[in-house]
């Protein structure tokens, strides 16, 4: 059920960044979770999908999996450089999710001001 009053805004920032299903939970509380999904959870689920889709197609190839430990050996030196790319992406979508919790949450809370 939506908040019937303010939040807290530390707290959803709390819930968004440290419990990975409560972040559901604070967005549907201020009532933007459709947005939420919209603008975070389909970006992550298309770059997962394209990833998972290019492992595959390259698996079920043709000499697939020599394809696969090519590649794998293609990145011999350069696994710091995925590390880092998938580690700027993952805090980017949190930086992105802290930003709109904390600003929807300030909408959220001058509803209630009188």
């Amino acid at each position: 059920m939506p908040a019937k009053g303010k939040v807290s805004i530390l707290w959803q920032i709390l819930f968004v960044v440290f419990v990975p299903i409560l972040d559901l939970w604070a967005f549907y509380r201020i009532q933007r979770l459709k947005k939420y999904l919209l603008f975070v959870y389909v970006p992550q689920m298309v770059m997962a999908i394209v990833i998972i889709v290019f492992v595959v197609n390259m698996v079920f190839e043709e000499n697939g999996l020599e394809k696969v430990s090519k590649f794998s050996d293609d990145l011999d030196g350069n696994e710091i450089l995925l590390t880092v790319a998938s580690t700027v992406m993952g805090l980017g979508f949190t930086i992105l999710s802290i930003y709109l919790i904390a600003t929807w949450s300030e909408k959220w809370n001058k509803k209630f001001e009188i």
